[in-house]
């Protein structure tokens, strides 16, 4: 049985980020629907806000390929490239449902919101790199230094610990 769960989870994870990416967008383009009173596949209203449209596809790439980095082991990137392929495919399939097909979404909009996922799954994979050479320096720094940096050093050399910090040395307890 627990054999099973685990394959499920990879793809569990990759289709919240599709639905979270394609709530974003989808909620996006019907609310500048209904504040224009028109259907959201209107073509003057594709036309006329084909930036905020493709912004909004990125946006929602962006907020679900960070998301699912954050949650997926492996290769984030291909995991942001999966989310967005799939978030693509389910809003292509519910704007043909509703609207009929090629009513709503374009290249433009496919490589905005393929683009994000994987712009966003970029950003988290640079910070975990980012903190992860921090850590790794402070630890070498510890290493070398036999205790890194718990306070500021005085004339003597000696650390001096501020208000209410203790030091390995004193007992606890």
């Amino acid at each position: 049985m627990a054999a099973q769960k685990e394959p499920e989870k990879p793809r569990r994870i990759y289709f919240a980020g599709a639905y979270i990416a394609f709530g974003i967008v989808f909620l996006g383009i019907e609310f500048l629907g209904l504040i224009f009173g028109v259907s959201p596949a209107d073509p003057g209203l594709q036309a006329s806000l084909r930036i905020v449209i493709i912004g909004l596809h990125l946006f929602g790439g962006i907020v679900s390929g960070f998301l699912v980095a954050k949650r997926s082991q492996g290769d984030r990137i291909q995991a942001g490239t999966v989310t967005g392929v799939l978030a693509y495919i389910i809003l292509q399939i519910v704007h043909a449902t509703l609207y009929g097909w090629g009513s709503i979404g374009d290249v433009y909009t496919m490589m905005a919101l393929i683009g994000g996922s994987v712009a966003g799954s970029m950003i988290y994979d640079s910070q975990v790199r980012r903190l992860a050479r921090a850590r790794d320096a402070a630890r070498s720094a510890e290493e070398k230094g036999g205790g890194g940096d718990s306070g500021s050093k005085g004339v003597s050399g000696v650390a001096e610990d501020g208000p209410g910090e203790e030091t390995d040395s004193k007992p606890v307890g």
